[in-house]
């Protein structure tokens, strides 16, 4: 064997490493600007409705139906209150929804 077969022989390792090394210099820097801009875009998205829901305003909707013992005037009423609720909740998610109209 002459001197020169060693270096011969690892060329294709090294060329293998060199695209490599290439393909990492050219891959990382697109991997981490999409970290951020996917950690930015969760970050300023809005929560689901529910989780944005005042306290004061929840209603158990559990009770609204009709059961023995209880009168028509009292299962009247909670559909009363649960129609109001609704209403007011609708008007909330409209605002919500012209606010963001007008923000964008």
């Amino acid at each position: 064997m002459s001197a020169g077969l060693p270096e011969v022989d690892h060329l294709p390792v090294y060329l293998l490493l060199g695209i490599l090394g290439l393909e990492l210099l050219v891959s990382l820097p697109c991997l981490i600007i999409y970290t951020v801009r996917v950690v930015r875009f969760n970050r300023d998205r809005a929560g689901p409705d529910i989780s944005q829901e005042e306290p004061s305003t929840s209603y158990n909707t559990t009770e609204t139906g009709f059961r023995e013992g209880s009168s028509l005037e009292e299962v009247v009423e909670k559909q009363a209150d649960l129609i109001d609720y609704l209403k007011q909740h609708n008007t909330l998610l409209s605002k919500r929804l012209l606010n963001m109209t007008v923000q964008h």
